[in-house]
């Protein structure tokens, strides 16, 4: 209930930050969405990490989705990144880990989500390899980097600027025991 409540609330700070903010460079195509996260929001991250044990790429993973397939999603159907950037009228962002830094992809929003990801960087130990929330915002900076590459400082900084960054993690780290 607590990461739902997050989630709802990010989603309210999105929808400020949309018409609030500047993003002129994204605001050409429709807002640009950045996604952290556990597997509530992963979108094939995982699938791409050859010793993770929290894969999603069975047949009942994606049956309700649009392809009918597997997709990497930690369920059958959408996650709430696929609603909330169908409700604002983007292609839901793709996994980061499905990207080369000099694709033109990198301009618009990346799913950082890492099923096992929690709170902690040792929450998902269990699962052998995942992207913690540590290593999410690293890949942040590297797409933030690539983007600059691609269309210099200025014009990056108003496309993150003008973003919309979902932030929902946190419900494994309640369910590990964690001794300080």
């Amino acid at each position: 209930m607590a990461a739902l409540a997050v989630v709802a609330a990010v989603a309210v700070l999105a929808v400020a930050v949309v018409t609030g903010g500047s993003g002129a460079v994204a605001a050409a195509k429709g807002p640009v969405i950045y996604i952290f996260g556990d597997s509530m929001s992963d979108v094939g991250n995982n699938n791409y990490l050859l010793l993770s044990l929290a894969k999603c790429d069975y047949p009942w993973y994606g049956i309700d989705y649009a392809s009918g397939f597997p997709t990497g999603r930690f369920t059958n159907g959408r996650t709430i990144g696929d609603i909330m950037a169908a409700k604002f009228g983007v292609p839901p962002p793709p996994p980061f880990l499905s990207l080369y830094m000099t694709d033109d992809e990198v301009l618009g929003g990346v799913n950082f989500a890492s099923g096992g990801a929690g709170l902690l960087n040792e929450t998902g130990i269990y699962f052998v390899q995942y992207l913690s929330f540590d290593n999410q915002i690293s890949s942040f900076e590297k797409i933030k980097n690539a983007m600059i590459a691609k269309i210099g400082k200025k014009a990056a900084e108003e496309v993150v600027n003008g973003a919309i960054f979902q932030v929902g993690l946190g419900g494994i780290s309640s369910f590990r025991p964690v001794s300080l």
